[in-house]
């Protein structure tokens, strides 16, 4: 009774309604009108009309086929077709086939598995004929936008699901609308209360973003969003530091201008820092009696920057470390000055005895020495000089330094 039940309703339903008859050869089921039916046999891939009726005669003692239905490329449907049905279902199609409700038959390969909330493609299926599957059974249902199908995917529909991204700095202000779905979408955005673009920059103020979403399916979604973008104060000042000062900007190592800037959101501040070397160069003079009146003088100078250094003594300008100093005063004068010509002008005093010094005499080659009676030869001799005792040196016609009391 349910069975007669079902195929009048159905019965009613198509005689409003053109649709296709679907015979799905990946699980050899027939779809008609969003119901399945098993069918057997292993027909061609087909799209087309049934082209005609074939009704067996009822001759006694005469055997002829079943009632059968003609494809356009010769398949059959019947209970001894190619593509065998019951009699039931044959039945049904022949109602359909009569009052022209049949809009077209399709014999293809649609290898997907339908479940409540998901779907699973069992072999490489383009975009068009998954659609087309699913259109026999889901009224709604989103799926991810591909060009092709295999493996597992979610059918159920969502609302659009929208994502409001804002950055606020001061003076400046910016926000961006993404909105997430698998179909097409209708948009719109309102920034108080004004329609705007989905993306775009705000000068200072306070705003409310509010976005609406719609789907194909009708499903639809909201967000608002509110966004300060500050007035930033800007305020200036000016310092002058020396060079190589260890500040909270670092450690200056230029010589000029610069601006260093301090943001935050609501406050903005403009260093301009001038850096001056006005520190003159540090001079060292390092001092060593060598002996006699000998002495070695060095000069160091320490600054920042490349130094240019002159060394006088007794007002004449010198070179090297080791110097030969007059008996009596000697000034020793150093003037450095750096590339931004800071200068340093040294000066000091050396004090030579010559009653208590000693002295080394050098000759131009090795000579004879008779000093009380010892013969010496030699390049160079030291003298001591004792003031209590008396001596005197000369030089014989042979040559020879004689050295006596």
């Amino acid at each position: 009774m349910k069975k007669i039940l079902f195929f009048l309703i159905l019965h009613i339903s198509l005689s409003f309604f053109s649709i296709n008859i679907y015979f799905n050869t990946y699980d050899n089921t027939i779809i008609i009108n969003g119901e399945i039916y098993p069918f057997f046999g292993k027909p061609n891939k087909f799209r087309g009309k049934i082209i005609s009726y074939f009704k067996s005669p009822n001759v006694e003692n005469f055997e002829f086929p079943d009632n059968l239905l003609v494809l356009e490329d010769g398949q059959t449907i019947g209970k001894n077709g190619t593509i065998k049905v019951s009699k039931d279902v044959f039945q049904s199609i022949l109602k359909l086939y009569k009052i022209s409700k049949i809009t077209q038959v399709v014999i293809d390969e649609f290898p997907i598995e339908l479940y409540d909330e998901k779907i699973i493609v069992k072999k490489i299926t383009p975009k068009d004929k998954l659609k087309e599957y699913l259109d026999l059974f889901l009224k709604e249902y989103e799926i991810l936008n591909l060009k092709f199908y295999f493996g597992e995917y979610k059918i159920t529909p969502k609302p659009p699901k929208i994502d409001i991204t804002t950055f606020s700095f001061p003076e400046y202000g910016f926000y961006k609308i993404r909105i997430n779905d698998y179909g097409k979408i209708q948009t719109k955005v309102y920034i108080n209360n004004t329609i705007s673009p989905t993306a775009g920059a705000l000068l200072p103020g306070t705003y409310t973003i509010f976005v609406y979403a719609k789907d194909e399916l009708g499903n639809e979604s909201s967000l608002t969003k509110n966004l300060f973008v500050p007035k930033s104060t800007i305020n200036f000042q000016e310092k002058e530091y020396e060079f190589f000062s260890h500040t909270k900007y670092g450690t200056l190592t230029f010589i000029g201008t610069k601006n260093f800037y301090e943001i935050s959101p609501s406050n903005s501040t403009i260093t301009t820092i001038t850096v001056k070397d006005t520190t003159p160069p540090k001079v060292l003079l390092e001092k060593k009696h060598l002996f006699d009146n000998y002495y070695e003088i060095k000069v160091i100078s320490q600054d920042f920057n490349k130094t240019k250094t002159l060394l006088k003594i007794n007002n004449q300008e010198k070179k090297g470390e080791i110097f030969k100093l007059k008996y009596g005063k000697n000034i020793i004068a150093v003037y450095c000055e750096d590339t931004f010509k800071n200068n340093t002008l040294k000066l000091e005093t050396i004090y030579i005895n010559e009653k208590n010094s000693n002295s080394l005499q050098f000759f131009d080659q090795k000579r004879w020495f008779n000093i009380g009676g010892i013969m010496i030869k030699s390049p160079f001799i030291k003298i001591w000089i004792n003031p209590k005792r008396q001596r005197r040196h000369y030089e014989d016609k042979n040559f020879v330094i004689h050295i006596v009391k």
